[in-house]
């Protein structure tokens, strides 16, 4: 990003160069090339100034981004399925309104609010599944997002 600044403030130097050297070319030949190299620097410069916008305009974004994330993660802590695997569930009074429910872990680390979905009992165990990642967990029947969460 940094070679890019330095190549539009070079493209500006450039074309003053040129334009102050516009006033001494007595060939009309001369004088429009020199035109279109000054209308060509510019376009450059327009064109490297555009695309630093752009990648400001990408980074506020992405910064917003990780900023939401990181208020909505204090919602969560993370819990031991009897030492089986980990989720992440609601602390506690942190929204009240929303069901008991457990968040991928994989995803959770990778800045992802992502549900476990229960998908089959197989025999005493539930068997939840990340819809993202496809990161699988399984609980005996009798722990679930409720009881986990109490």
């Amino acid at each position: 990003m940094v070679g890019e600044v330095f190549a539009g403030l070079s493209a500006f130097k450039t074309a003053f160069d040129l334009a102050r050297g516009l006033k001494d070319i007595d060939d009309a030949v001369r004088r429009n090339a020199a035109v279109i190299e000054l209308q060509e620097q510019i376009l450059t410069a327009q064109s490297a100034q555009q695309e630093l916008i752009e990648r400001v305009s990408k980074l506020q974004n992405e910064v917003a981004d990780l900023k939401a994330w990181g208020a909505e993660k204090q919602n969560y802590e993370l819990k031991s399925i009897e030492g089986r695997a980990f989720v992440y569930v609601l602390k506690p009074g942190a929204r009240p309104s929303e069901p008991a429910h457990w968040l991928c872990p994989t995803c959770y680390n990778n800045a992802q609010k992502s549900f476990m979905q229960f998908i089959a009992l197989d025999g005493r165990e539930h068997v939840y599944k990340c819809p993202q990642c496809a990161t699988t967990i399984r609980a005996p029947y009798n722990i679930t997002p409720e009881k986990l969460a109490g």
